[in-house]
């Protein structure tokens, strides 16, 4: 599911509904381009099929798809009144399932776990789906369109066809988040013993932990949804974290927690 606010692209998911509903979803480069054209897309997306359109009470819908196949956008056709272009499906590549790739699968499953501990806003029915996919393809899939990555690291994902590499690249961004996220529950002890709450149950310290996610989550998705005149969260950083590269926002995320953690 995702928001849309955009005219066009509320007027192209119009069309589709009035037709087949299906859509072309794909990411643009730049998030701050009101007006994307062609160069200015990324050329893998998804083609999906439309389940629900919800309007907001505001300007706007939420829209419900599912993920049919990976398509490529060959160019543009048309610009008004919405982006129209020639899409071809993209052929993942086939793999076979070795010793290796089984243990590859559950490395990741396990890694998945150790994610849990740490970010508590992850639906019931994600973790059993994680649990269920047995390919190499399907798993690097589900997780990176269920949690809350970097839209250029779901993009790698996307654009991997090869299940087994694909895999291999979301273990990479996914042990990069883990690690993130101890470090965040480390600085929080240093918080809770700072003030004195070190004695807390662990129902309030997993009330802290939930309000500290609901925290993150909610600027995460302000940042990212691209609109240009949305008012930034009190807590984000400055400069915006959506003008900077993520790397570069990373680098220094860890080199200050770090330094928090080592004050005694």
């Amino acid at each position: 599911q995702f928001d849309v606010g955009r005219k066009k692209s509320i007027l192209a998911l119009s069309k589709a509904m009035d037709e087949n509903q299906l859509i072309f979803l794909v990411a643009q480069k730049d998030l701050g381009e009101n007006e994307p054209k062609f160069q200015d897309l990324y050329r893998i997306g998804v083609v999906a099929k439309i389940k629900q359109v919800v309007r907001h009470p505001e300007d706007g819908v939420r829209v419900f798809v599912e993920g049919l196949y990976r398509a490529e956008l060959e160019s543009l056709q048309e610009n008004e009144p919405f982006l129209l272009g020639e899409v071809l499906p993209v052929r993942t590549r086939a793999y076979r399932r070795t010793q290796r790739s089984e243990a590859l699968i559950r490395f990741t499953q396990t890694l998945f776990e150790q994610y849990l501990q740490n970010y508590s806003r992850v639906p019931p029915d994600i973790v059993v789906g994680v649990v269920q996919k047995k390919d190499c393809g399907e798993l690097a899939d589900f997780i990176a369109a269920n949690i809350m990555f970097d839209y250029e690291q779901k993009q790698r994902i996307l654009e991997e066809l090869s299940p087994v590499k694909r895999l291999n690249k979301l273990v990479e961004i996914l042990q990069r988040e883990v690690q993130v996220l101890e470090i965040e529950s480390q600085i929080m002890e240093k918080i809770l013993e700072k003030f004195n709450l070190s004695d807390l149950t662990e129902g309030e310290r997993r009330m802290w932990k939930q309000i500290d996610d609901e925290m993150l989550y909610y600027e995460l998705k302000n940042l990212m949804s691209g609109e240009e005149d949305l008012a930034a969260p009190e807590l984000c950083a400055l400069p915006d974290i959506s003008e900077r590269n993520w790397q570069n926002v990373e680098t220094d995320f860890l080199r200050t927690a770090h330094t928090l953690i080592s004050v005694k």
